[in-house]
Formats: structure tokens, C-alpha cells, sequence
């Protein structure tokens, strides 16, 4: 199929251009716009409603930036350059495709806003050159790929049968008033992630992650005000180390690690960590799971404290290095160990029962208000500057 330049389109290109005239003359009707090209046309400060763009190829730099568009669909169309969708309410996109390093996002307040289908082909690794498409308000993605390229929902933002490689999350939370700020709930599912998965240092209202592939996924320095969680995964390494969280719930995975590394939950800025049913790991040289921090280094003054509980229950997990918490709880039940280390800690109630363990325990400095200790290997347990007692 040949292409023209919208401008080209007769009565079409004034229609687009003169949205109030079109109303007059057509009224509601469906606007079909097929095997168009935009570029160098300024399309601005319009109210687009009603139509479908087909095949269609949208190139430029700030020319195109509609103030709304409202029950419009995009199918097979390809876009380039910075974009502005407008505000978007019903807005669908089908099997398009983003390659290069655009930056499209619909503004805020956006709501239904649906890619499906699409491509995502960013240019380089360097996240510095790397594109972002999305929505300043809910974005959803459906059966996408996307590779080297940001995904973008300030408000809500859902990746769901997608692909991705060397992609990230952003949500660029803004003020709306006083202490209120839009922070996004992220919803991912039935997806691949493969390579590295960067939710660094973003402002969410909650992550919830099911049924999904995971290689390396990243959400340290990220702000959470309500619950992380996680069921069903598969994968490599989880960097779970927000500054801050609710909870944190780990369920019904197997996550096995990458370069030695597996788990990590930062236990001196999420309240609840509950990990159940979880297989980490694959033996003894494969690297530690992590929960740690919120006494800080100076055992002498630690910090205030966070963590109310930390639950592990039912899990098989080579090497389990609890250090440097302050709780009011910990729970180990049930699970399989070789070496576990609950050391330089402040732990109110601590319990160990039902465990399987085969090698080492080490409570060094480790203080405890209460404790219940199921039996231990004997001659492997240290319990240098703790006031821990064993049976």
C-alpha cells in the first residue's frame, strides 16, 4: 500500500484539522483515517473523537499533540519522534509499533488507555537512550514486547502476556496537593522478563507480580505505600529492597538466583515480610537469601524501629542470612536449611520450629525479649554476644 501525507486527504485532512466542523457535518459518525502520513503538519490543541487511524505513520517532533481524544483506536500504525496523546479516555492501540528512542505519553487524568499487540524496539541498552511510552494517567499493555524501552503509567499501569527485555517501569509521581501524591498501582502478569528489569526508585501505591517469568527485577530505593506482592514466580534474582512498604508476600515460587545472588527483602523499611512456600536457590554454592537491615552498623543506638514481623514458613532455602533487624517478630517454620545466620539483631519474640537444618546457626549478637528454639545441630551453633539460651 502506498502512503500519502495527511494533507493530501481532502476532506479527511479538514475534518482532523476543524474537529467542531466535522461535528456539524457528520455529527458522531466513525472517522476512518487509512494509510496516512504525519509529519512536518502541526495537529494541536484539538479535540479528536470518534476515530480510527489505520496504517498510519505518525512522525515529528511536538507537532502532534492533541488536547483530547476520546473513543479513538490505532491499528498497524508506526510512531516516531516526542508525541502527546493528549488526554485519553476508550483509546486503544493495536499492533503498532515504537522503534528508536520516542517519547509519547497521554497526559494526565488519562483513563482506558490500551496497548495491545505492540512493539517496543528501543535502540540501545544505555536506559540514557532508551525511549519511554505510556500514560501520565492508567496505561494498560497487553501481549507487548518491549525491549530497552520504558513503560509508563503514573497512575496505574498494567503489563499483562507481555514480553520484555532490558525494559523498565517508570511512574513519575507528581504532588496533586499538600502531602497527597499520585503514586501508580502496578499490576504484572502471565509475562517474561528477561535480562535486566529496572523499577528502581519509583513511587508506588502498591506491586503485585503473578504467574510470571522473572531474570533479574530490580525495585530498590523505590517507595511502596501499601503491599508488594509476589505469587507464582519463576526466575533468577529479586531485588526486594524498597525503602519503604507495608508488606512484602512472597508465595508459591521458585526462585532460584543469578550470579550468586537470589533474594534480598530490606527488613529496615517494609513493616510485614511474609515468604511461604518458596524454593530458593539450587544447594549450598548457589548464594544467600537476604533479609536484612533497620538496626543500622551501631548496634550501641540502633534505629527506630520498622519491621513488626518477618514470617518464613514452608521454604527451602540453602543459605538464610537474617542480619541487622529490628522486629517485634520472627518466625522459621518448616523450612529447609543448610546454614541460617540470625545475627546482630533485636528480635522481641523469636521462634525456630519444625526446621530441617543441616550445617550451621549462627545467633551472634543477636538479642531477644522471648525465644522458642527447636533443637539444633550439635557444635554448630554460635551464640557469641547473645543472650539466646538452648535447650
Amino acid at each position: 500500500m502506498t502512503k500519502k501525507r495527511i494533507d493530501k486527504f481532502g476532506k479527511t485532512f479538514e475534518y482532523l484539522k476543524d474537529p467542531e466542523t466535522r461535528e456539524r457535518e457528520t455529527g458522531k459518525s466513525l472517522l476512518t483515517v487509512d494509510g496516512a502520513i504525519f509529519q512536518g503538519i502541526p495537529f494541536e490543541e484539538m479535540d479528536w473523537k470518534n476515530i480510527v487511524f489505520k496504517n498510519c505513520d505518525f512522525f515529528g517532533n511536538y507537532d502532534i499533540g492533541p488536547n483530547t481524544q476520546t473513543n479513538v483506536r490505532y491499528e498497524d500504525c508506526r510512531f516516531s519522534g516526542i508525541l502527546s496523546f493528549g488526554k485519553t479516555h476508550n483509546v486503544r492501540f493495536l499492533r503498532c509499533a515504537w522503534v528508536g528512542a520516542p517519547v509519547m505519553f497521554a497526559e494526565k487524568g488519562s483513563t482506558d488507555t490500551v496497548f495491545e499487540s505492540c512493539t517496543f524496539a528501543g535502540k540501545s541498552p544505555d536506559p540514557n537512550q532508551q525511549g519511554g511510552v505510556g500514560s501520565h494517567g492508567d496505561a494498560e499493555f497487553i501481549d507487548c514486547y518491549a525491549k530497552w524501552f520504558s513503560l509508563v503509567g503514573d497512575a496505574s499501569l498494567t503489563l499483562r502476556k507481555c514480553e520484555c527485555e532490558g525494559a523498565s517501569i517508570e511512574t513519575d509521581s507528581e504532588a496533586n496537593s499538600g502531602d497527597d501524591f499520585l503514586s501508580s498501582k502496578v499490576v504484572i502478569q502471565q509475562s517474561k522478563l528477561r535480562g535486566y528489569f529496572d523499577m528502581r526508585a519509583t513511587n508506588l501505591h502498591s506491586l503485585s507480580i503473578q504467574d510470571t517469568v522473572i531474570e533479574y527485577f530490580d525495585i530498590s530505593r523505590s517507595t511502596v505505600k501499601q503491599s508488594v506482592v509476589i505469587e507464582r514466580v519463576r526466575g533468577g534474582y529479586l531485588n526486594m529492597y524498597p525503602q519503604q512498604a507495608d508488606s512484602l508476600i512472597v508465595r508459591n515460587s521458585q526462585i532460584l538466583g543469578n550470579d550468586r545472588k537470589i533474594f534480598e527483602a530490606y527488613a529496615g523499611g517494609i513493616k510485614n515480610i511474609e515468604i511461604e512456600s518458596v524454593v530458593f536457590g539450587g544447594g549450598a554454592l548457589s548464594g544467600s537469601v537476604i533479609v536484612a537491615g533497620g538496626t543500622g552498623m551501631d548496634l550501641s543506638n540502633p534505629r527506630p524501629r520498622i519491621n513488626q514481623s518477618i514470617f518464613i514458613k514452608d521454604c527451602s532455602i540453602p543459605n538464610l542470612k537474617t542480619h541487622h533487624i529490628n522486629t517485634s517478630s520472627l518466625l522459621l517454620k518448616g523450612c529447609k536449611l543448610e546454614n541460617v545466620a540470625i545475627s546482630s539483631s533485636f528480635i522481641d519474640k523469636l521462634e525456630l520450629t519444625g526446621n530441617t537444618i543441616t550445617r550451621a546457626v549462627d545467633f551472634s549478637n543477636t538479642n531477644t525479649k522471648e525465644h522458642h528454639i527447636q533443637p539444633l545441630p550439635k557444635n554448630s551453633t554460635k551464640l557469641d554476644g547473645s543472650n539466646i539460651r538452648l535447650n
